[in-house]
C-alpha cells in the first residue's frame, strides 16, 4: 500500500526520499562539527605576547630563543624578536579568445586571440618585531610594529 496517499508503489519498511535525505544530513552532522573545529582559532599573537609580562627574562629566552637585537639603556633592557618573510608572485601574461573591435568603429571587428599586458610580478615582505622591555630581568612590557603582527 502506498504511503501518505503517494502514487508509487513503494515497500513496507522502505524510508521515502526526504527520510533519506534527514538520515544522511544526521550522519554527516559529527564530521561537519570536526572540520569546523579544525578552523577555530587560537590565542593572538598579542594574547601570546602579554603572558610574558611578569615573567623572567630566562621564560622569555627559553620559550622564544635568544633575540634579534638586544640593548640595554638606563638600567632597561630591551629584547627585539624579528619575523620576516619575503613573498613573490611571478607575473602573467594576458591571452584571450573573443570579439576584437577597433576604435573607429566602422564594423571591421574579428573574432580571434587577444593578447594584453597580464599581471607584473610582485614581491613584497611582511615584518613583525616584537620588542620587550625588561626592568630587573623581569618583563614589564611588550611592543609589536610592523604588518604582519597577527
Amino acid at each position: 500500500m502506498p504511503r501518505g496517499g503517494a502514487s508509487i508503489l513503494m515497500r513496507e519498511n522502505e524510508p521515502c526520499f526526504g527520510e533519506q535525505i534527514m538520515r544522511t544530513i544526521l550522519r554527516t552532522m559529527p564530521l561537519a562539527a570536526l572540520v569546523l573545529a579544525g578552523c577555530a582559532t587560537g590565542p593572538s599573537l598579542s594574547e601570546r605576547m602579554s603572558a610574558y609580562v611578569g615573567r623572567p627574562e630566562s621564560i622569555l629566552v627559553k620559550q622564544l630563543g635568544v633575540p634579534n637585537r638586544r640593548i640595554r639603556v638606563a638600567g632597561v633592557t630591551y629584547f627585539a624578536y624579528v619575523h620576516q618573510h619575503f613573498h613573490y608572485t611571478s607575473g602573467s601574461y594576458g591571452f584571450g579568445m573573443g570579439p576584437i573591435f577597433d576604435a573607429d568603429d566602422d564594423d571591421d571587428a574579428f573574432f580571434g586571440p587577444a593578447f594584453g599586458g597580464g599581471f607584473p610580478a610582485r614581491a613584497y615582505t611582511d615584518t613583525c618585531v616584537v620588542t620587550f622591555t625588561l626592568k630587573d630581568k623581569i618583563v614589564q612590557s611588550y611592543t609589536m610594529r610592523g604588518n604582519a603582527c597577527y
